[in-house]
């Protein structure tokens, strides 16, 4: 753990926030930023948008539904955890429910928050939340988004551990929660 001492950076203070510009999952904003410790400010850029799940769903013979899309970032295929954007009013575990049941149509009878963590705090001002939800089974049809294109796959543990040194699953956020996960 983090020891708190007189060497520490200082805090910063926002002197002002301008929204620059807004698109549908994300605002783009440039903050007015000060130093406490030498009163140094400038100007800097952060991205706003929605908390973020990912769910690890594990099944009752300790399985690990996954899924594959194309991302359009990278323009690969990716094989992630589910997951995706929270909605507005929509709480941590129902968002994770939801994007779990959209994306495989797996539904689980237990789940809790395991991890809290941010995705990129040097330019990102949201929070990823991790679920694990257990005993999962395949109960409905997926209900994708209009530009999602998806298929599910089941992994072990050690399969999924292998997919993480081997690079199959290169996508860091998949990787930071399946990391949270494995050390439970």
């Amino acid at each position: 753990m983090l020891e708190t001492n007189e060497n520490q950076p200082a805090l910063w203070e926002q002197l002002s926030k301008e929204t620059l510009a807004e698109y549908e999952i994300f605002s783009v904003a440039r903050c007015k930023l000060k130093n406490l410790s030498n009163n140094k400010s400038g100007d800097f850029y952060i991205i706003d948008c929605n908390n973020w799940v990912q769910v690890v769903a594990e099944t009752s013979t300790n399985q690990i539904v996954m899924v594959y899309q194309y991302r359009f970032g990278s323009h690969k295929l990716s094989l992630e955890l589910p997951g995706g954007i929270m909605e507005q009013g929509e709480n941590v575990i129902e968002a994770a429910q939801r994007e779990l049941e959209e994306e495989t149509g797996f539904c689980g009878d237990s789940a809790k928050i395991i991890a809290t963590l941010y995705p990129n705090p040097a330019i990102q001002t949201n929070v990823l939340s991790v679920v694990l939800i257990k005993n999962c089974t395949k109960k409905k049809d997926t209900h994708f988004d209009e530009f999602e294109d998806l298929t599910t796959s089941l992994m072990t543990k050690q399969n999924l551990m292998r997919a993480v040194a081997t690079g199959e699953i290169s996508h860091c956020i998949t990787i930071a929660s399946i990391a949270k996960y494995i050390l439970l």
